[in-house]
Formats: structure tokens, sequence, C-alpha cells
């Protein structure tokens, strides 16, 4: 027997999780996500579950912003818990580029999001052991955050499924069904799910999935790498502050009392689709290669000279569903009502989340495209309206080493 909905999200990550709590909160009666494998399997465990505003783009900080917000308001709004810690953004990046830092902070300040320059003593009070130079010019957010993305994913579902949504794990969907130009369901190894509405948010996978109906969206696979760093076991150094630093192209967080998760900044590495690793993302290595482990290592001990005694504890890789201007495509298809997408995030979907979940949600309810997610609609590739937004410059000095 065929199972219907209002609304159909295929995927069940973050984004597919508070889209479907905010259609809940709209009105709409019933709604179903469909999850191949468990809730945050795909991208959303992967990510590094940082939130900061301190980003050039207006609409981008104020999205950020909001979504900063609605993890601390998440507890009082929905009785139920996600644990986040409250550790502040440093940037530290070259003097050249005041101008940029000075529009960001301005775009934090429009979105509700402090953000101010400091000089290197206050830096070091905030963060023992960062580097010190007279070429560096360092940046606080006080209001940053990071948190652990399976718990807050966790949590996400437990909120949907009180507010009635069919959360339906271990359901791989294989064609989306159409007729008369309209979508009508789709085909799982769980059976036909039927609904006049379907919003696909599978990340990497998403533009394969619509690319079988004639619908071609500019999202790559792009292979990026992770490491947890070890402390030195001989001294008492820990990082306290979520760290970007533009001259080792590296990003870190605390991850416990004596690591850290650290990533590489991609839009410092990726300026383009021939830039991109790609991947098949159901098949790859998922642990770090040597080579660009050990340069992540030399660029730590750049940013934090105590970490040259520091270690790897493990590492890990993803595949990010990438696109050319590192923003994602929010949209509907034109040759087939009722479809709607959600992907590209590149890297940053943890972030912007709740602000794309709204919107999103809102789209659907509405049937018409609200205005802050215009800027992010497919025809922008074509029209070459790209959102420049990324991180405060790469440095003039970022090599470090030959990787």
């Amino acid at each position: 027997m065929n199972q219907t909905a209002d609304v159909i999200i295929v995927g069940g990550g973050v984004t597919g999780l508070l889209t479907a709590i905010h259609l809940k909160v709209l009105g709409v009666d019933k709604v179903t996500v469909l999850e191949r494998y468990h809730v945050g399997s795909g991208q959303s465990h992967r990510a590094a579950g940082i939130v900061r505003a301190l980003v050039r783009h207006p609409l981008v900080a104020r999205a950020l912003a909001e979504s900063i917000a609605f993890v601390k308001d998440f507890e009082q709004r929905f009785d139920d818990p996600i644990l986040y810690h409250p550790s502040g953004y440093l940037l530290l990046t070259d003097l050249e580029q005041a101008d940029a830092v000075n529009d960001s902070i301005s775009a934090a300040a429009k979105a509700g999001c402090e953000a101010r320059q400091i000089d290197a003593v206050e830096a070091q009070e905030l963060q023992r052991g960062l580097r010190e130079d007279d070429e560096t010019l360092y940046v606080y957010e006080p209001g940053a955050i990071h948190l652990d993305p399976m718990p807050a994913v966790q949590a996400m579902a437990r909120v949907a499924k009180r507010l009635g949504v069919k959360v339906i794990e271990g359901c791989e969907v294989g064609d989306i069904l159409t007729h008369g130009g309209k979508v009508t369901g789709i085909e799982s190894a769980q059976g036909r799910f039927e609904a006049p509405t379907t919003l696909i948010a599978t990340s990497v996978w998403g533009a394969a999935q619509l690319a079988r109906l004639g619908i071609e969206v500019p999202v790559y696979p792009h292979r990026a790498e992770m490491a947890f760093f070890h402390v030195p076991t001989t001294d008492d150094f820990r990082l306290s502050r979520i760290v970007s630093d533009a001259r080792s192209m590296l990003y870190l967080r605390p991850e416990g009392d004596r690591q850290m998760f650290v990533g590489w900044r991609e839009g410092d590495r990726v300026h383009g689709v021939d830039d991109m690793d790609d991947e098949e993302p159901d098949h790859y290595k998922q642990t770090a290669d040597f080579e660009r482990l050990a340069a992540m290592q030399r660029r730590l001990a750049v940013t934090l000279p105590p970490m040259d005694n520091g270690f790897v504890h493990r590492t890990y890789a993803c595949v990010y569903d990438y696109t050319p201007d590192g923003m994602p495509v929010l949209d509907r298809a034109d040759s087939v009502d009722g479809l709607y997408f959600a992907l590209g995030f590149s890297g940053g979907g943890f972030s912007i989340s709740p602000w794309v979940g709204r919107s999103m949600a809102q789209f659907i309810v509405d049937r018409k495209t609200p205005s802050q997610i215009e800027p992010f609609e497919l025809k922008r590739f074509a029209e070459g309206k790209l959102i420049r937004w990324a991180n405060v410059g790469k440095s003039a000095s970022t090599e470090v080493d030959s990787d």
C-alpha cells in the first residue's frame, strides 16, 4: 500500500530535518523524511559544528547570526537541549586585509553579532600560544559557538518526530516520480510514497538524482580532509577558542579538553571546479592522505607554535557537495512542478542549516521564492551572479611549506 504525505523530504541530515520542523511550525499536516541510513549519516555527522557570523556578505552574515540564535534558543523553543560551547571565534589574517575585515565586522554588527579588531596582547589573553608577529591582524567574535553535530542532529530528529514528522530510516530512494510535469512522489526500498511536493536535500548525492530528470545543477563532489590533534603531553597548553588563520589556511576548534579539530579553509584552496578533488561519495578513502596530513601538522604549528610538539590523534575525510561559488543552490525545478532542492553547501551546510530550513519551508508553503533566497537560485550561475562571501582573504604569505 502506498504511503501519502503533503511534503516528502529526501535526506535526513540537518537541512532535511530543520526544513521538516519548520514545515510543521507553519502548519503543514503530513511531512515525511526519507533517509537512506540513519539520520545525520551523510555530511551532517562529519561537520565541524562551528557557527560564526564574521563574513563579508551581509545576507550570509544574517543567516549565520540566525543559526547562532536558533541553537541557543533551541531548548527553550522545543524543550529539547542542544549542547553547545560558547567559545568565541578568533580570525588571524594579513594587515592588508583590513578593509575586508572592516566589511566583515560591519556585516556581523548589522546581523546583530559583535565582532571587533583586537591587538596581539588581547589575542594571547584569549588564546595562549597564538603566533605573534607584526604582520598579523586579529579579529574576535565573542558570540560564536561550536557543537558536536550528531547529538544536535538527534535532538532535531526527536523534535521533528514529536511535532508529527514521519522520519523513516533505512529507506533508500530510487526514482523521483512525475506525471504531467508535476512531481507525484518517490519510489523507494520501502515502497512508494506519494506527495505533490518533494524536497531533495541529499548533499553530494542530489545532483545525480536531479540529473535523472534532466535537471542540471553545478554541484560537484570535493573530497576534504580533517584531523584531530592532541596537545603536547608535557605541557598544559589547551585550545579554548575557535581559530581561523589565513596564513596557515586552517581552521580549528576545541575537541574536549586535550584535543582540537583541524580542517582546511577550503575557500582558500578551491577557486573553481579544476581545484576540486573529485571523489565518488560512496567509495572514497575516508582517512587523510599522509602528505596532506603532514602539511596540516606543519601549518598548525605556524598558527599555534606549541603544537609543534603535538601529535595526530585520528583523521577522516568526507565528500562535500561543492558549487563554483561555495554557496548552496536553493531553488525549485522549472520543468517539474512541486520539486524543490537545497544542495551545494560546500562544507558550510551545518552552520547555515537553521536559516535554510526556515527559508525552504517558507518557500514550499508559499510556493513563491522568499526574497532572502533569491540570490541562491540556480540561475545565478548562468547569469554570472556568483555570491562573493568567503573567508577574509588568503594571506600573501601562505606558502609556509611546499605542499
